[in-house]
């Protein structure tokens, strides 16, 4: 993996992933693909604002953003219908929150080029 900012999203989604799979049926199916769906759909923006020409990559980051923040809503449904333990929803959402820093930095950054 290239960067740290990928690192810490794999690690989030393998993570999640697992306890995903300990959801009840329903769950699992409904709030916990969703929940799947924008962790990957973050990784692949942020594999493709590596990838994109410097024109593209904010675009690419503004969807990194925008998945960051639904995985952190779907969590926090999780969190509230019990499906997951409040200690794994702060550790998560944490490095959530630090994923979305990062991503801010670096368009900030592009701007500033």
């Amino acid at each position: 993996m290239n960067t740290i900012l990928l690192q810490k999203t794999y690690e989030v989604y393998r993570q999640v992933s697992v306890e995903i799979a300990s959801f009840p049926k329903f769950d699992r199916y409904s709030v916990g693909m969703k929940i799947d769906s924008a962790s990957l759909g973050l990784i692949e923006a942020i594999i493709t604002a590596e990838q994109a020409e410097p024109i593209l990559k904010d675009r690419a980051l503004i969807e990194a953003s925008v998945k960051n923040e639904v995985t952190k809503i779907f969590l926090r449904l999780a969190l509230e219908r019990k499906l997951i333990k409040e200690t794994n929803y702060f550790v998560w959402s944490g490095m959530l929150v630090e994923v979305g820093k990062m991503i801010g930095g670096w368009r900030k950054s592009l701007r500033a080029s």
